[in-house]
Formats: C-alpha cells, structure tokens, sequence
C-alpha cells in the first residue's frame, strides 16, 4: 500500500507524461519560439492599439482623441504674468471667473490629453486644433469667441497671442481637452525630438 507522499509523487509523474505529448496553448507556443514570439507579440500590440485608437475615435467623436504635448505652452511656470495677469490686462478676466475653466492648471511636456469632439466650445475651454504649416496640432485655450464664430486661442504659458490665434475656425478645431494622463505622451516626444517624426 502507497503512503500519501508516493501517491501524490506517483499522480505528479502520470500527469507530466499525459501532458508530454499534447501541444501547449497558443501563447505558450509562442512563448518559445524566440524571434518568431517576439514579432507575434509586435504584431498583437501594434493591432490592440490601433483598435484601441478607433473605439475611442468613435467614443470622442474625433479624428483626433488623444495628442501629445511637445511643447510648454501650456505650462503653468509663470502664472501670474503669462496666465491670470495677462488675461487680465488684456481682458478684463478676473482670477475666479478664469479658475472656474476646465484643465484650469494647464499640462506638461509630455502628457497626453484626451479630445473630444462637440459642436460647439466655451471660453476656457482648451482646444486642439490645426494650423497650415505646423506638423503637430496646436493645444491652446480659448480665450474670446469673435463676433464670426471663430476663436481667439492662446498658450497659458505664452506671453502674447501666435499669429495664428486671432482666428481659428470651427473646422481646425478636433475637439477639446477632457482629460489629461499625466507623462504618457513621452514617446511622441522623444521620437519628434530624435528623428523629427
């Protein structure tokens, strides 16, 4: 008669040579495979993210859901006088009144706003929008709705308005900032910054 340590040994080694002849999962096939693994699992993440990219394409109701942020526009480094006084001086906003926008303490190099769509856009609101001849989409707030409809944008961090952001038209406009994940744009911008992409 078997103790329970010869049978467990006994039932181990049974169950070991019933699994030596099937085939392992699919992923553990690919497991070790070497190179060929490798290239699979590119393949699967580069096919999840674009997947990933089209839901929220249609979620956001944009072309445009989420961007990168490359430059420090939107930094708060000097708010006193880049963000609330110029606003101030230059339009009479006073300090409670700019707190109250959305995404009221602006964003970092290398974060990652999420854009979303809508028909229409608020003062304070930060937008993301295309210019001619710029690669990258601008990320500036709204600062004044002109009497056409279009917008008056400007970089929190900026000391003056862009040349380009006395009028931007509903049409440049992808959408606008709902959320921002913190340092996970940083690959964009090492890529800009290294290979200019």
């Amino acid at each position: 008669m078997q103790n329970a340590e010869e049978a467990f040994a006994d039932r181990k080694v049974k169950a070991a040579a019933a699994g030596a002849g099937k085939p392992g999962s699919f992923f553990d096939r690919i497991k070790k495979s070497g190179t060929l693994g490798t290239a699979v699992y590119i393949v699967l993440g580069v096919m999840l993210a674009l997947v990933a990219k089209e839901a929220l394409v249609f979620g956001l109701h944009t072309g445009t859901p989420v961007v990168a942020v490359v430059s420090s526009s939107m930094q708060h480094d000097s708010p006193a006088q880049t963000y609330y006084g110029w606003l101030e001086s230059n339009l009479g906003y006073n300090r409670s009144y700019i707190d109250s926008w959305p995404i009221s303490g602006g964003f970092l190099v290398g974060d990652m706003p999420i854009v979303q769509g809508t028909d229409s856009y608020n003062v304070g609101d930060v937008v993301v929008y295309s210019v001619p001849g710029q690669s990258v989409p601008i990320i500036h707030r709204i600062i004044v709705i002109n009497p056409d409809g279009s917008y008056q944008t400007k970089g929190d961090n900026n000391l003056q308005q862009l040349p380009y952001e006395f009028s931007v038209r509903s049409a440049q406009v992808h959408g606008k900032v709902v959320a921002v994940i913190p340092k996970l744009g940083y690959f964009k911008v090492f890529t800009m910054r290294v290979f200019g992409v």
